[in-house]
């Protein structure tokens, strides 16, 4: 579902004259990123369609529906080898409110959905709100929903918005917000859409001093502190490739089932009031001799080879594999000859220092959640 949030927001009513251009600024980085995001979602959720080079498939079979779950398994893969286990204090005074925390928000199941998004679009922006009641209340958007202002001395957010609800017609949720969140260092303003088309602000103070959302990323560095995706340009491509080989492989496999057969020498007539696929699958085939008392001549075309195709796809397979640090077989390599154990971890050790630097990258962003959240709770 692409999100649309309307620019009319940064214009509601009771938003102060100085946090306009913020909420501007918070519109516009996430405008400019939303349609990356979406994309990677596409290519996430199998919906890559066919990019044909042009020679090679009919006209005819270009929708043929063709899936490739490359995109999926580039993430899930790395998302199955990490597993949230809870929060610990050193001295182990706050354990039990850590442990409520988690417990009331779900976290043991939010930080999985957290760390998928992360690896689908680069970040998760994990937030901290009051839930009127004086506990912490934890949440966790993806980029399509959620975006920030990073700041590279202080090494977090000046501001950050998120969608709080969308607007529902006849009790379905469409793709508009009717209310958005922006997060500021010393207040939350609530911007409600109060009619069709305009806004208005309210302003709720905290005493917390810095912007609590937090930014979860997969893989950062200097020039992107929100991170990059799992799904990057080269994954992109090699699963069009992907597509575009399955959907020649296919053919190729109805033409080697069909081998295409010919009849030379005949008066033309010999198939007048029988369609041809009926002559192919026919078990007993009569031919009379041609108006010159010629025997026609039957024969057929040799079978095409299926090999190259497979051995291209094998091809791909394998530079998928050293584009993803993900096992060859995971993409549709198996052998048949089981690997020693020294040869299987060998094979997984790209992934596992990926998960590593990712896990590590988790607890920093975690720590910063549950500090803001301990502060919540106890004022």
């Amino acid at each position: 579902m692409t999100v649309s949030i309307p620019y009319t927001v940064a214009a509601a009513d009771g938003l102060r004259e100085q946090d306009r251009p913020i909420v501007l600024g918070l519109l516009n980085n996430w405008s400019r990123h939303l349609r990356g995001n979406m994309l990677r979602n596409d290519y996430y959720e199998m919906n890559s369609m066919l990019k044909d080079l042009g020679i090679s498939v009919p006209d005819s079979l270009k929708n043929l529906e063709v899936a490739c779950g490359w995109g999926y398994k580039t993430v899930e893969v790395m998302r199955d080898h990490i597993a949230f286990d809870g929060f610990s204090m050193a001295d182990g005074e706050d354990d039990e409110a850590l442990r409520q925390i988690a417990k009331r928000n779900s976290l043991a199941t939010r930080v999985g959905m957290a760390a998928n998004s992360a690896l689908k679009y680069c970040f998760t922006m994990w937030v901290v709100t009051d839930d009127g009641a004086g506990r912490a209340r934890v949440s966790a958007y993806p980029p399509t929903l959620a975006t920030g202002l990073w700041n590279d001395v202080t090494m977090r957010l000046d501001a950050g918005m998120f969608v709080v609800r969308f607007r529902r017609e006849r009790g379905v949720a469409t793709n508009e917000p009717d209310w958005v969140d922006v997060m500021l260092p010393d207040c939350l303003i609530r911007i409600r859409e109060v009619t069709r088309g305009r806004w208005a602000a309210e302003y709720a103070p905290h005493a917390l001093g810095v912007v609590p959302m937090f930014v979860m990323p997969y893989n950062p560095d200097d020039d992107r502190p929100f991170g990059t995706s799992r799904i990057t340009p080269e994954v992109r491509w090699l699963i069009d490739c992907a597509v575009r080989e399955n959907v020649n492989e296919e053919i190729a496999s109805a033409f080697a089932a069909s081998t295409q057969k010919y009849l030379l020498g005949t008066d033309g007539d010999a198939f007048e009031d029988t369609d041809r696929w009926s002559a192919f699958i026919g078990s007993i085939l009569e031919v009379s001799l041609n108006s010159d008392g010629g025997t026609p001549t039957f024969g057929q075309l040799a079978q095409p080879s299926m090999q190259p195709l497979t051995d291209h796809f094998n091809n791909l397979c394998k530079r998928m594999s050293a584009a993803t640090g993900i096992h060859v077989g995971q993409f549709g390599i198996m052998s048949d000859n089981p690997s020693s154990a020294e040869a299987m971890y060998a094979e997984q050790e790209p992934l596992i220092l990926k998960c590593k630097s990712f896990i590590k990258e988790m607890k920093a962003a975690l720590v910063r959640v549950c500090t803001a959240a301990l502060a919540t709770e106890y004022g």
